[in-house]
């Protein structure tokens, strides 16, 4: 069962992670965002500007989160099949948004709704089907490759995070 007062602090974890992997921070956020999650991290905003293009830039960076990108099945593309889910929650994705349907960014907005409309049958299924099959790589992926403190303590946040969702559900 999943307790309701947690689900503000929930969804708002996956909006926070959301915005970590959708840019780099502003430069007046970036002392909060260290402060508030208690990363050791010391490097400036331009380091960490470059690192987030160093990785996370589509096309250009060596680990864009994008879900398509580390997992290849055969059958239905992933970004179709997140797109379903947004669909069986209610969801589309306008053709002028520039965000792909399996960017990490995208797919942690989608849990923090699923949290706040209270669909544990979906954030379980979603959890199950999609982050946990690529997302825990990625991250390893991401601390291997990240020049800054700052990404390699987001990813390890990451990590930790989605490993208290999954097991929540278990």
């Amino acid at each position: 069962m999943i307790i309701s007062d947690e689900n503000g602090e929930r969804s708002e974890a996956y909006r926070i992670l959301s915005d970590l992997y959708s840019g780099p921070p502003k430069e007046e956020d970036l002392q909060s965002i260290k402060a508030d999650l208690e990363l050791k991290s010391a490097e400036g905003i331009d380091e960490i500007r470059s690192d987030f293009d160093a990785l996370f830039l589509f096309p250009g960076g060596t680990r864009p989160p994008i879900e398509s990108l580390f997992l290849s099945q055969a059958g239905t593309p992933p970004a179709r099949l997140v797109e379903d889910f947004y669909a069986q929650a209610g969801l589309t994705i306008e053709e002028e948004m520039e965000m792909i349907p399996d960017h990490l960014s995208l797919e942690f907005l989608f849990m923090s709704y699923l949290v706040n409309i209270k669909n544990a049958d979906l954030q379980d299924k979603f959890l199950e089907e999609h982050l946990m099959k690529w997302v825990p790589y990625y991250c390893e992926e991401v601390k291997r490759e990240a020049k800054t403190v700052f990404y390699k303590e987001i990813a390890g946040i990451t990590e930790d995070f989605l490993d208290s969702e999954d097991s929540r559900f278990d």
